[in-house]
């Protein structure tokens, strides 16, 4: 019956050991409130923020820019969601230049430009 009993308890421990490391593994995929965390350059996500920082940029100051390239991307959770991109954008000239752009999305999904460096 001790021997049973302790065959149980050594289960259940290591059952219990790979539920616990499983939660720890999957918490790391998901995006933590706060931080932002790295995104596909290539992603829907990421595109749609940067045409948006873009076309607001060039309505806001009157000056026509084009998106170039975007070379970084990345994503907060926040009451909504953040998206900072840093993106290659050129003027009516060709004269090309980096910005960083942060994107906040609602959660209705409306956008809007709150940072343009």
């Amino acid at each position: 019956m001790t021997k049973k009993l302790i065959l149980c308890s050594i289960f259940v421990i290591g059952l219990l050991g790979a539920i616990a490391a499983e939660n720890r593994v999957s918490a790391q995929d998901e995006p933590m409130t706060g931080n932002y965390r790295e995104i596909s350059v290539k992603s829907k996500e990421a595109k749609n923020a940067a045409a948006f920082a873009v076309k607001t940029r060039s309505a806001k100051t009157g000056k026509h820019i084009t998106l170039v390239k975007i070379t970084k991307a990345e994503r907060q959770v926040v009451a909504g969601m953040n998206y900072r991109v840093v993106i290659r954008v050129a003027d009516r000239r060709g004269r090309v230049r980096t910005a960083t752009a942060v994107v906040y999305k609602d959660l209705k999904r409306h956008m809007s430009l709150t940072s343009w460096n």
